[in-house]
């Protein structure tokens, strides 16, 4: 009888360390499974915050004028009498879309005396302007 007992005690041991182990293939997959929704709800919140920036960038984007002045500043900075000699529109006008755009991060603005000079500073602007304007002009038979 004596040589039972230690069998029984295996067995019984192998049921409880196999529940361990199970305990902990349990927990295991509950951490990855919560790191994988983590990981997903992270990854949700990239793409909204992507598509919000995106879609504030069309905003601003969206008036004409806008791009007017986006294309005339490409080459070289410049004040807004010279941005007025170059799109027809009134004073008030430009200062209040170039405000926008100033605002908006797509230009820099310096002061030398009393004139304002006004640069791009966001290169994806412009080029995301040119590829839709070039797109635009060869489906329209446009010259661009």
């Amino acid at each position: 009888m004596a040589s039972l007992s230690p069998t029984k005690t295996k067995v019984a041991a192998r049921p409880l360390a196999a529940k361990k182990t199970a305990a902990k293939t349990v927990k295991t997959v509950a951490k990855k499974v919560t790191s994988a929704k983590a990981q997903a709800a992270s990854d949700q919140e990239n793409l909204d915050l992507m598509f919000s920036l995106a879609a504030e960038t069309f905003r601003v984007m969206s008036a004409p004028m806008r791009l007017k002045i986006i294309n005339s500043l490409c080459t070289e900075e410049k004040n807004v009498g010279q941005l007025l000699a170059e799109i027809d529109t009134t004073q008030p006008n430009m200062s209040q879309h170039l405000n926008t755009l100033f605002k908006a991060k797509i230009l820099g603005r310096r002061r030398e005396g009393v004139q304002i000079y006004y640069r791009i500073i966001n290169d994806r602007v412009v080029t995301l302007c040119r590829a839709v304007c070039t797109q635009i002009a060869i489906d329209s038979d446009i010259a661009h």
